[in-house]
């Protein structure tokens, strides 16, 4: 790989380390990620436009690099990579705080590069219905508890539904903030990857402290008062608020298990844990946000 390197890029590999098919390199001034990419040219070309405006707002993105010939990917052993030279930022984990560095970046929902994943009622239609078929007309590609299957879908339907009544009763959704933001974030995520262009979506402020709170609780990494502090320095809208609980509830964790095949031993012993969990972070935001009531949830309070 050092040849390729050399040879695309000229520079000279100091030090390589291959990490789950990414090499991660130096060279005397500057740190490099280089890692396949599996998306269309349009669309790499889009994402390196759309990098230099990130950059251009945040020194902490990394920069995408063209090849001697000028292109944004080399084929080597026939695929395609592409080249970081990474910002100055650590490889350790993300914290919750490092979530609210990107809000200052303001971005239009109908940026070139990538379209709003917002509202994201639909894909949770799609998704819930394509298992629900698995389940009930092929259940034996679909091994897990059916007791515990039909909670996580009905907890996603409660999800749905609260988006689509939030969106209903507000008219303000054109004055909604959106933010450089990921598909899923977790204690885990290395700010390596947090400010990698490559992994950016567009969405809305909310959707990866969601995620990161429920990644967190699962992986048995949270601290529930560190969560609602977050919550109370935030200062979102109240149609914000209900957003954010929208995006928690839905259990994006279980639909990801679903399709790795591969479930957490504690899924099902923590269960009621979870159920608490997303009780005390409710009677936080009804009582910060006045969020509008979920029934099921007031019940447990």
């Amino acid at each position: 790989m050092k040849e390729y390197i050399n040879y695309y890029y000229h520079l000279f590999v100091i030090e390589l380390r291959l990490i789950d098919g990414r090499y991660f390199f130096h060279d005397s001034k500057h740190r490099y990620l280089l890692e396949p990419v599996y998306i269309s040219l349009e669309l790499l070309e889009n994402i390196y436009s759309f990098h230099e405006y990130l950059r251009s707002k945040s020194i902490f993105y990394h920069r995408i690099i063209k090849n001697t010939r000028g292109n944004l990917f080399s084929i080597i052993d026939q695929k395609a990579y592409v080249l970081l030279e990474l910002s100055n930022v650590l490889e350790d984990a993300i914290s919750i705080y490092d979530l609210k560095s990107v809000w200052p970046i303001s971005i239009s929902r109908n940026q070139k590069y990538s379209q709003s994943h917002f509202p994201w009622f639909p894909l949770w239609e799609e998704k819930i219905d394509y298992f629900e078929n698995i389940f009930l007309n092929r259940k034996e590609e679909i091994l897990v508890d059916s007791s515990l299957f039909e909670f996580f879908v009905g907890m996603g339907e409660n999800a749905i539904s609260y988006m689509k009544e939030t969106l209903r009763t507000f008219s303000s959704t054109n004055e909604l903030s959106f933010v450089p933001s990921h598909r899923r974030v977790s204690p885990h995520t290395s700010l390596i990857d947090f400010y990698n262009p490559l992994n950016i979506i567009i969405d809305l402020r909310v959707r990866d402290i969601a995620e990161y709170m429920k990644e967190s609780f699962w992986k048995q990494q949270y601290d529930l008062s560190e969560m609602e502090l977050f919550l109370r320095d935030a200062h979102f809208s109240k149609e914000e608020a209900q957003l954010f609980f929208s995006r928690l509830l839905f259990p994006s964790f279980y639909f990801d298990y679903l399709e790795q095949k591969r479930f957490p031993k504690s899924l099902e012993s923590r269960l009621e844990e979870y159920q608490f969990f997303l009780t005390d972070i409710y009677s936080f935001l009804r009582e910060k946000y006045a969020i509008e009531e979920i029934r099921w949830l007031k019940k447990k309070t």
